[in-house]
């Protein structure tokens, strides 16, 4: 379909199970430049109609999508399509995007002919200026089934498009309950700019193209058809070719009409294998763009942070493809581990993923710890968009890319790296805080126990000591006494200063079990402001982002104790041995 915004609706009626089939009338609408009145029938009704004399990015696989709805319809249903557009001749216009008349067209397909059988083919004035194509099928089929693969196609359809307008009403007529509607906005006004036609690459060609092109070609000599029906070829180079291929009967003046079957396949051969000629540069392609791949993610999944990147233009076999990429961590409705979105000339890819070259790379070749991103704990969005003149699909659906090519393998591989590139200095500061944020919890975990236990302490210290003042303490047994206290010594002064000063303020109930608690957690949220502030926390996010610090830089470990903590021995030992320190 044309870019705009885009409608369907869907009435069904079933009967019995949820899961039985039924019938339903899809329309389809968008505002784009419609259909010529005249070419409406073999648009529709004729499969393979078309003809190549060059090679264009287009959207979609195998452009029969329209015809491939008819078939269906005429299949399950045989009932015919109906389509109404106003064909749009003059692009240039901006003040009248609508064409001057409204097409209607009913047809039919006859498949063993292959020909389209018109029921109905009429044209009025456009006096509501009406813009855009509305294809209206009846089919039968299975909405509980394959409802999750239209609302998910749906979904990547908004993510690659994110300058259009999509919209989905469903209308059940057996139960209004499951009626359904869902809608994305057009979030930008960018749109990608439109691909070029370009002439076939000579590396690209084969035995039957060459032929369509040779009977085609308005040119006198060989030499002049080198150089004018393929890309990259000049004079020179053609010339050069056609003396390589004497042997085989090709002269300069040679007419291309008396090429024969056998000098096809020479030629084919000696312009796969050549390297004289440049490769596609990939300027004829028309990729979304970081820009609109950024908004599309960021519309739909609503990540935490997202990075995009493109690489360089590639080439396969002479067809140029740009990879482009974007890796996202969150999301609304994001699953933990790595979730893979595939498109291929903006068109969602929604099976057979495990093959694709996409999924492949970002399981197994890159490597996410690199890149301080957990590919199992966090929720992980690859995004992998691939245009070309000719997507490399593998199988008759065409609903994956195969790993077997290495260039293309490759590109997917940079701009993966690249984006987790741009993500690691962010991801490094978000692991940091997340970790200093764990041992916060940790820490104040113990508090209560910890709180208990200090002032059950100070509190039989208080007892014991109201107890010795009134004579009634009991006297521990001399083998549980300790010996040799340094009595009347500085430290001993110090210490029975401080356990009474502590005493005293246990007995007036200014330390508590609570207030004690209080302190403590008051203490842990100092600590890990001190470390925040001289750095420690991003320091220590460059090093394995759970505590450690590999690096064995100078920065301080998140959980190391600022201040050191000096063990004074008060036990049976002389004055004149030194205090212990230890950085604990």
């Amino acid at each position: 379909s044309n870019s705009g915004k885009g409608k369907g609706k869907g009435k069904g009626k079933g009967g019995g199970s949820s899961a039985a089939e039924g019938y339903f009338r899809i329309k389809v609408r968008d505002n784009g430049c419609g259909m010529a009145h005249d070419a409406i029938p073999n648009l529709l009704g004729r499969v393979l109609s078309g003809s190549k004399y060059g090679v264009r990015q287009t959207r979609g696989k195998f452009g029969l999508g329209a015809k491939m709805a008819l078939i269906w319809s005429k299949k399950s249903t045989g009932v015919p399509i109906r389509v109404t557009t106003s064909h749009n001749t003059s692009r240039s216009d901006a003040a009248r995007p609508y064409g001057p008349h409204v097409s209607r067209c009913v047809l039919d397909i006859d498949i063993y002919k292959n020909r389209p059988r018109v029921l109905e083919h009429t044209k009025r004035t456009n006096s509501d200026c009406w813009v855009g194509t509305e294809f209206e099928v009846l089919i039968g089929g299975n909405w509980t089934t394959y409802k999750s693969r239209i609302v998910q196609y749906l979904l990547q359809l908004a993510i690659i498009t994110p300058y259009a307008s999509l919209e989905l009403h469903y209308k059940n007529l057996a139960d209004p309950k499951k009626d359904m509607s869902i809608r994305y906005g057009r979030r930008s006004e960018q749109m990608p700019p439109p691909a070029r036609e370009v002439k076939h690459h000579p590396s690209s060609v084969n035995n039957l193209l060459v032929q369509q092109l040779l009977d085609r070609s308005k040119s006198k000599t060989i030499v002049k058809f080198l150089t004018t029906d393929l890309s990259a070829v000049g004079p020179s180079v053609a010339k050069r070719l056609v003396q390589e291929l004497e042997e085989d009967g090709f002269y300069d003046d040679m007419s291309p009409s008396d090429v024969s079957d056998r000098q096809i396949t020479r030629l084919v051969q000696l312009l796969r294998m050549s390297s004289a000629f440049k490769a596609p540069d990939g300027t004829c392609l028309s990729p979304l763009g970081e820009y609109n791949l950024s908004l599309g993610i960021r519309k739909v999944v609503e990540p935490d942070v997202v990075a995009t990147a493109r690489d360089k233009p590639g080439a396969y076999e002479g067809h140029p493809f740009i990879v482009e990429a974007a890796v996202s961590i969150g999301g609304k409705s994001a699953r933990e581990g790595i979730t893979v979105y595939r498109f291929a000339n903006r068109i969602p890819l929604l099976f057979e993923g495990g093959s694709d070259v996409a999924t492949r790379v970002a399981n197994n070749k890159i490597k996410w710890s690199s890149y301080k991103i957990d590919h199992k704990r966090d929720r992980i969005g690859v995004f992998v968009s691939i245009v070309s003149t000719k997507v490399p699909f593998k199988g008759t659906g065409k609903e994956y890319i195969g790993d077997d090519i290495t260039e293309l393998q490759l590109s997917v591989k940079r701009a993966l790296q690249s984006c987790c590139q741009q993500l690691r200095s962010h991801l490094t500061k978000r692991n940091a805080i997340r970790d200093q944020k764990e041992r916060k919890n940790r820490l104040n975990k113990y508090v209560p126990d910890i709180s208990r236990s200090l002032f059950g302490i100070l509190d039989s210290m208080r007892k014991r000591k109201l107890a010795q003042a009134d004579g009634t303490a009991l006297l521990a047994s001399p083998r549980k006494q300790k010996r040799t206290r340094l009595i009347g010594t500085e430290v001993d002064r110090t210490l029975v200063g401080y356990a009474d000063e502590l005493l005293e303020k246990v007995d007036r109930e200014e330390i508590s079990e609570e207030s004690i608690g209080q302190y403590l957690i008051d203490a842990v949220d100092a600590q890990c402001d001190a470390d925040d502030g001289k750095g420690g926390a991003s320091e220590h996010g460059s090093g394995t982002g759970k505590g450690g610090d590999k690096g064995g830089g100078n920065g301080r470990r998140l959980g190391e104790i600022s201040q050191p903590l000096f063990l004074v021995p008060i036990y049976g030992v002389s004055n004149d041995v030194p205090a212990i320190h230890h950085p604990l």
